[in-house]
C-alpha cells in the first residue's frame, strides 16, 4: 500500500477577480496549479482552512489533463463561499475523492471574488493512496 500526504497552501493574488491558486508545499519545489492523480491511485481531498476576504473557492477536476484545453469544462467537486471578511472555515467533513482511472485526471483549486484587492488563502490536504476507499 502506497500513501503520500501533501499539505498545500495558496493565496489569491489580489489583482484579479478570478484565478487558479498557485499551490506550494514543503515537498514541492516551486508552485503548481494542479495535481495529477496517478493511474490506480485515489486522491482524498480534505479542506483544512479557508480565510480572508469575501469570495468563493472551487475545487475542480478534469478527466484529461493532456487535452488541448483540459479546463474548458471542469467538474466542480466543491464550492465554498466566504460571505464576510476575516471569516475562517475549517472543514472536517468527509473528503472529496478523485480516482485516477486513466492517470490523466487532475484537480485544481480556483477562486472568484467580487473586487480586486481582495485576498483569500487556502490550506488543504491531499492524500494520494492506492488503498480501497470506504
Amino acid at each position: 500500500m502506497a500513501r503520500e500526504l501533501l499539505i498545500l497552501y495558496g493565496e489569491s493574488n489580489g489583482t484579479d477577480t478570478t484565478g487558479t491558486y498557485e499551490l506550494t508545499s514543503d515537498i514541492i519545489y516551486g508552485t503548481v496549479n494542479h495535481i495529477r492523480i496517478p493511474k490506480g491511485m485515489k486522491a482524498k481531498i480534505w479542506i483544512k482552512k479557508i480565510s480572508g476576504d469575501p469570495g468563493t473557492v472551487y475545487i475542480q477536476m478534469t478527466h484529461d489533463i493532456t487535452a488541448s484545453e483540459p479546463w474548458a469544462s471542469p467538474v466542480t467537486l466543491e464550492k465554498i463561499t466566504l460571505s464576510a471578511a476575516g471569516q475562517e472555515l475549517e472543514d472536517t467533513k468527509r473528503p472529496r475523492i478523485v480516482r485516477g482511472i486513466t492517470g490523466n485526471e487532475a484537480i485544481r483549486v480556483t477562486w472568484e471574488q467580487s473586487a480586486t484587492g481582495y485576498k483569500t488563502s487556502i490550506e488543504l490536504c491531499v492524500e494520494l493512496t492506492d488503498e480501497e476507499v470506504e
